[in-house]
Order: structure tokens, then C-alpha cells, then sequence
């Protein structure tokens, strides 16, 4: 689970609304637990980079292309 801070004083802040920007990429807008006393809001960019383990269906599928694509002999 993410834990989201305040860029300025890394305390605890709570997503209120969050906006889709495309299918790899959200803004989250944030505020500070105590905005009576702080008031400090901020938009967050969170976006999709890379696998570090691709899920084990794209891993099977990947093996039955290549496997299916090699000439017959081998």
C-alpha cells in the first residue's frame, strides 16, 4: 500500500479526489491530515514504469509464440 506525504513536510496526507489521466497514469489530489492548521494541498502524478515480474500469463504466452514460431526441425 502506498503511503502518500506531504512534499513540503512529509507528513501523513489523504488522497480526496483523484483524476485519470490515461490508462498508465492518475493525478491524485492530496491534503494534509490537518488542513485547519496547515492547509496545504497538492496534486500527485502516479504513473505505470516497468514489470519487475511480468504476471505468469504473459510469461506463457510469450513461451507458446516463441515455441510455435520455431522452424519445424527445431
Amino acid at each position: 500500500m502506498a503511503r502518500i506525504t506531504c512534499p513540503n513536510c512529509e507528513a501523513k496526507a489523504t488522497i480526496t479526489s483523484r483524476e485519470t489521466q490515461s490508462a498508465h497514469v492518475v493525478n491524485l489530489y492530496c491534503s494534509r491530515t490537518n488542513t485547519n492548521e496547515y492547509g496545504a494541498t497538492c496534486r500527485i502524478t502516479q504513473s505505470f514504469d516497468h514489470f519487475l515480474n511480468p504476471p505468469f500469463r504473459t510469461i506463457a504466452q510469450l513461451a507458446a509464440s516463441l515455441i510455435k514460431n520455431l522452424p519445424r526441425e527445431e
